[in-house]
């Protein structure tokens, strides 16, 4: 991060409360208070359960940081540590995602009728997240007893008292509309892209960009929330409604790669796979149910943000 001189601090005045840079200094403040709360929570439960909190809570500061492109092209140490953040959020909540595939799994078979299950199916997908759910559990530990970890959270203390001194660039240079169109122009760029995909992977690859460029999106209008706090609250409903939508598509992307190596161990062991097609084609269907969904949904999210686009950060 920068270095702090006094005299560099001091010959500045401070930020003004509501100045984009002071509301991401909350911000991101409070992100890093969650991340602190969840370590504890770890140590205390040892349970790949307990950093969900954690994870969301460095893709919200990583987001809000990333939607002040300025900022991000301007400052090497802030794209460190947006890069820091995405590392940590990937590593620390493998475990907990693989968790809770398994039981996305283990569920979608209680459904089947008991003709439609041939196999040891139930072992067969507990033994395949077990270990995977075990080591990535391990590497989490270790993440959080790592100098990694602590330097981190002290590269986001030191970008929060950056921010609150006005020093970050590329932060107050820019008012709210021209930051949030932007974004929004990512969002309809990247549901255009889906649009001209055909091939599956494909698809499922551009879908998960725009999940990516809304939760972006739904995160900076979090940071700004008191510029406005009614029309905020409003913008950012119709971003959670279609983030859930395809979140749950990616979900179901995941399960089915997933499967597909389940079965490719099913066959080598002898077993009928009969069962994991099924469960392949169920996640298939989900994927179709919510592309169906999408295009509803997204007109509601792009009429929803427009409340946000005059709102303008005082500086």
């Amino acid at each position: 991060m920068k270095t702090e001189t006094p005299s560099s601090v001091d010959a500045r005045p401070a930020a003004d409360p509501t100045s984009a840079s002071t509301l991401l200094a909350d911000y991101l403040h409070t992100q890093r208070e969650t991340i602190l709360e969840g370590q504890i929570t770890v140590e205390t439960h040892d349970d790949p359960d307990s950093v969900p909190a954690m994870v969301i809570a460095s893709r919200r500061a990583r987001s809000a940081l990333s939607a002040h492109r300025g900022a991000v092209h301007a400052e090497p140490e802030v794209r460190r540590l947006i890069e820091e953040l995405r590392w940590f959020g990937i590593n620390v909540g493998a475990a907990h995602e693989l968790r809770t595939q398994s039981a996305r799994l283990h569920a979608a078979v209680d459904v089947l009728r008991p003709r439609y299950v041939r196999g040891p199916v139930h072992a067969r997908i507990a033994a395949y997240f077990g270990e995977r759910t075990r080591l990535g559990w391990l590497a989490a530990r270790d993440l959080l007893g790592s100098p990694r970890f602590p330097a981190m959270i002290e590269d986001l203390m030191a970008e929060e008292r950056l921010l609150r001194g006005g020093i970050v660039a590329g932060i107050d240079d820019v008012d709210n509309e021209a930051v949030l169109s932007a974004l929004l122009d990512r969002v309809r760029a990247r549901m255009r892209a889906i649009e001209s995909k055909g091939e599956e992977d494909a698809r499922d690859a551009a879908v998960h960009a725009l999940r990516k460029a809304i939760r972006r999106t739904r995160y900076y209008l979090e940071s700004i929330h008191d510029l406005a706090p009614s029309r905020s609250a409003q913008a950012r409903e119709g971003m959670k409604a279609v983030q859930d939508l395809l979140g749950e598509h990616q979900e179901a992307v995941v399960a089915k790669h997933h499967l597909i190596q389940i079965t490719r161990e099913a066959e080598n062991a002898g077993e009928s796979t009969f069962t994991y097609g099924l469960l392949v084609q169920r996640e298939i269907d989900c994927t179709t149910q919510c592309s169906v969904a999408l295009p509803a949904a997204y007109w509601r999210l792009l009429r929803e943000a427009r409340v946000m686009a005059d709102v303008r950060a005082r500086n």
